[in-house]
């Protein structure tokens, strides 16, 4: 029986998803049909491969337009100090600010300021050259 979980992301480039990995100091592997482990040996296969310390990994596979996470959740939180819910809302997040900088750069616009408020939500104040 697997314990492999899949969950729909508004994720949709893999660019940009690598950097929230990055920016958030996560080790990962990029490629075609790499393993993601699971309980009893049993694997999936992802794109994105996030290892988190264990025998337990957390992957990133596209599905149509987006990605999905899969992970054998149970086994990566009594084996990691990793947790589901947050994992994903600080990938999320990273993913977001990553992809809201990279279209202020194409749209020529400037970041004047940015904040982080206590709820960790990022403020980007942009303003046009000129």
């Amino acid at each position: 029986m697997s314990h492999f979980v899949r969950i729909r992301t508004q994720i949709r480039e893999r660019e940009h998803l690598a950097q929230a990995l990055r920016d958030l100091h996560y080790q990962f592997q990029e490629g075609r049909n790499l393993v993601v482990r699971g309980w009893q040996g049993n694997r999936e296969t992802a794109e994105v491969v996030v290892n988190t310390g264990s025998n337990y990994d957390i992957g990133f596979r596209r599905q149509a337009e987006e990605f999905e996470v899969v992970a054998d959740w149970w086994g990566v939180e009594n084996n990691t100090p990793i947790r589901q819910r947050s994992f994903l809302e600080q990938v999320g997040q990273r993913y977001s600010y990553n992809l809201v900088k990279e279209q202020a750069r194409e749209q020529y616009l400037i970041v004047e300021e940015e904040q982080e408020l206590a709820n960790g939500d990022v403020v980007i104040l942009l303003s046009e050259r000129g």
